[in-house]
């Protein structure tokens, strides 16, 4: 429940009790049906007791955001992968003109021709490493553009056909942070390499969410959190927020099934135990995400919350005589139709007077 709904929630139930006790008070009654005496007021229990506060939104399974690749080497693309293909290190991404473009792995694309006596930066170093993973003659660590990395790269170019040049030039290999999986191609053969040629996506699958921050309370929602997965057929598991950030681009349409009106958060899951979506590559997931929990507090329905006419909140207290006294109270945490509660004299087990 959303938490800035609850006191107007508590003022309107105060205001219409107190209408309703004006109304019967008013009316005239018959003098010969006067009632007994007035009923007794129900009451209930103030209880210890752990509260949570759960929201719950619809994500779909995917592969993460998509990213744009564009070909950094002269000429024309002659072989493209099939969407849906995952490539990794030393792997062909595409062809131009019929010589493979490998994919590396590296933060750093390449920017500038690499050959002998060049001077070291991470460029170098991230290619050599690759080579030593890929098993050729070089050991990772290796800052030096030698005749060592020189040799490498020849063997490396050779098991790729290509030119044995020992010199990598901007465009001949791709570099990117892992391993990948081709979602779309959007280039088409025949046409020039150095343009957009595919969009690619993580390798690994993961829940994606729009949610409309007021409509659902996610106010509590961190990266890191724990979070329960019913699957499209059913099955349960659980999975990690890995981000929670503002998708202002988001139409009224992509609130996770919940209606327009707002700015939308985009959520990103992953899934603890992958192998539970081996077979699974589309369909909707319901995501439970526990936003707030306290443990061991006091704890009233909102029903019984008094609002007092100076401000602030109290509860109808019943004495072992019948008798009531008010009790002020400080509000914590809402959840499931309880309140947290804390005042002076407040204990477990009192009884306490519903307010409608």
């Amino acid at each position: 429940m959303k938490r800035w709904l609850l006191p107007s929630l508590v003022a309107l139930l105060v205001v219409g009790a107190a209408a309703a006790f004006t109304i019967s008070w008013l009316g005239a009654p018959d003098p010969d049906h006067r009632p007994a005496g007035p009923a007794a007021p129900e009451t209930v229990t103030v209880e210890r007791t752990d509260l949570v506060d759960e929201a719950t939104f619809t994500g779909t399974i995917a592969y993460g955001t998509a990213s744009t690749l564009t070909g950094q080497k002269s000429g024309t693309l002659t072989w493209l992968p099939e969407p849906g293909r995952v490539v990794q290190r030393g792997e062909t991404l595409y062809k131009v003109d019929a010589r493979p473009v490998p994919l590396l792995y590296g933060k750093t694309p390449l920017y500038r021709k690499l050959k002998k006596g060049v001077a070291t930066g991470p460029d170098v170093v991230e290619l050599i490493d690759n080579l030593a993973a890929l098993g050729y003659p070089i050991s990772a660590g290796h800052k030096r553009y030698d005749d060592a990395t020189v040799n490498a790269v020849k063997q490396f170019q050779r098991d790729h056909g290509l030119p044995r040049t020992g010199e990598l030039d901007v465009g001949d290999v791709v570099m990117l942070p892992g391993k990948i999986r081709v979602k779309s191609v959007r280039a088409q053969l025949g046409a020039d390499a150095q343009a957009e040629v595919l969009d690619y996506t993580s390798v690994t699958k993961s829940v994606t969410a729009k949610v409309n921050p007021q409509q659902v309370d996610i106010g509590g929602l961190k990266p890191k959190a724990k979070v329960d997965l019913t699957l499209p057929d059913g099955a349960k598991t659980t999975g990690t927020v890995t981000t929670v950030s503002e998708d202002s681009s988001s139409d009224d349409s992509d609130s996770a099934g919940l209606g327009g009106g707002g700015p939308q958060v985009a959520i990103t899951i992953t899934f603890d135990h992958p192998s539970a979506v081996a077979k699974i590559n589309s369909g909707n997931v319901e995501v439970r995400a526990v936003i707030e929990q306290r443990k061991d507090v006091l704890a009233v329905p909102v029903t019984a919350l008094l609002a007092l006419a100076e401000g602030g909140y109290a509860v109808q207290v019943v004495r072992d005589d019948g008798t009531t006294k008010l009790v002020g109270v400080e509000l914590g945490m809402f959840a499931d139709q309880l309140v947290e509660v804390s005042g002076d004299g407040l204990e477990e087990g009192m009884r306490v007077v519903r307010a409608s």
